[in-house]
């Protein structure tokens, strides 16, 4: 009767290497073997130091289309969206730590005597989501911010509240007919100065009774 079938390189490295089979080193290389790359949209294309971190690209290859589809990534947005996604990995990595380990930890005050203090983490997390919420607003990743964001490009491009050309709609056309013409109001004819001043002058009172 046959054994078990051995895992492969792969395998092995998504358990992280379990009684020792392969090294550390060994699991990053085979990692980094499959490790998506960060993919170009619209002609965008991410920065090469993204593609050092796996998961940060997963975030990149998650989120740059969406935005694309939307008009919020340009060229110039590539690197500070870039950061955005590392800070995703970031925060992702210090909330674990905190849920792992909890929010305090025992440790020993100044004068040696049992005390509480915070862990690192939690301010690692409060920090990088305040960044994030920065940065959500900039790229439309929330209602509020995106709707703002819409309404001020649709503005830019004489659209009005009309947000349909975003998105390719094309705008209902009119059913005046192309040659027919708005009537004009009568231009005023200039007057001169002397019928001008005559115009602001009152009538004469009539006779006393």
């Amino acid at each position: 009767m046959r054994g078990r079938k051995p895992d492969t390189p792969e395998q092995q490295a998504d358990k992280g290497a379990p009684g020792k089979r392969m090294t550390q080193k060994e699991v990053q290389t085979e990692r980094s073997k499959k490790a998506s790359s960060p993919i170009a949209i619209s002609g965008v294309r991410p920065p090469k130091w993204l593609k050092r971190s796996r998961k940060a690209t997963e975030v990149w290859n998650d989120l740059a289309p969406q935005l694309a589809r939307l008009n919020l990534l340009s060229t110039l947005d590539a690197s500070p969206f870039a950061r955005y996604c590392r800070y995703v990995v970031e925060w992702i990595a210090a909330d674990l730590a905190v849920q792992k380990e909890g929010t305090w930890f025992d440790a020993e005050d100044t004068n040696g005597k049992p005390t509480k203090k915070r862990h690192p983490a939690f301010q690692a997390v409060q920090d990088l989501e305040k960044m994030l919420r920065e940065m959500e607003a900039t790229f439309g990743m929330r209602p509020d911010a995106r709707y703002k964001i819409m309404r001020d490009q649709a503005a830019a491009r004489g659209l009005g509240a009309d947000f349909g050309d975003l998105f390719g709609a094309e705008k209902p056309s009119s059913p005046r007919a192309e040659d027919e013409t708005e009537p004009q109001p009568p231009q005023a004819q200039p007057e001169d100065v002397v019928g001008a001043l005559a115009s602001f002058n009152s009538p004469p009172p009539g006779r006393m009774n």
